[in-house]
């Protein structure tokens, strides 16, 4: 017979590092949410690919972007809650796309490069 005790502690457990990572990188609850609800939408904008790929460029912007448009809205916008948390969501809209991009070219790039430096291989 299994212990019941320490499913029920894993959760809050996991809960509980994960909250105190987030405040070590100095990030908010509200911009962290609106930045999930923009990369969510901008997902729809980005190019299909593999789900690794996918879950690491999503959680990626989500972290940058919460963090980019709470330091926005500190700077122009004297940290209002409001502001902070559009630019937070509006920058995860456009970034999501954006960075799916550029993550999908990289080895294409890194691939001409190569073949710049030392010849096509036949």
């Amino acid at each position: 017979m299994s212990d019941p005790i320490i499913p029920a502690l894993a959760g809050p457990v996991v809960a509980g590092a994960g909250a105190s990572v987030l405040s070590y990188l100095g990030l908010e609850p509200a911009p962290l949410f609106w930045a999930l609800v923009g990369a969510s939408l901008g997902m729809t904008f980005a190019a299909a690919t593999g789900r690794a790929r996918a879950a690491t460029v999503f959680a990626a912007v989500v972290l940058v972007c919460s963090l980019f448009g709470a330091w926005l809205a500190q700077r122009y916008m004297a940290g209002e809650s409001i502001s902070r948390n559009a630019f937070s969501c509006v920058l995860a809209i456009v970034f999501h796309p954006a960075l799916q991009a550029i993550v999908t070219r990289i080895p294409l790039l890194f691939d001409s490069i190569v073949k710049k430096w030392f010849g096509a291989q036949q």
